[in-house]
């Protein structure tokens, strides 16, 4: 069995940490503002969507599109509502109050 040279085994390995390089890239790992960070394991999921899939399991939309509250309104809201049963991990409850706050907030 041939020995390989130590010139060899750098190529070799280099090339295979450009494959793995180039397979790692091309996200910047820049998250919009109005997604969740998914670190439960869940799907990413928007403000919109979240209202719309998790709130609307004990109440109507119409109940939160008639309100107007400031950030922190819609913070102790969204806060109180997990309380009560909300299935709203931390940083769904971020991106939930961030939309909630620009869709309906205080005038």
């Amino acid at each position: 069995m041939a020995i390989l040279s130590t010139k060899f085994k750098i190529v070799i390995l280099t090339l295979l940490l450009g494959v793995f390089v180039s397979a790692c890239g091309g996200s910047t790992g820049e998250v919009a503002p109005t997604t969740a960070v998914n670190t439960d394991a869940k799907i990413t999921l928007d403000g919109k969507t979240l209202l719309e899939e998790r709130c609307t399991a004990c109440h109507t939309l119409d109940r939160v599109e008639s309100a107007s509250k400031s950030a922190g309104g819609w913070g102790l809201n969204v806060r109180e509502m997990v309380g009560k049963g909300a299935e709203l991990n931390a940083s769904e409850q971020e991106v939930l109050i961030e939309y909630l706050s620009i869709t309906y907030r205080y005038p």
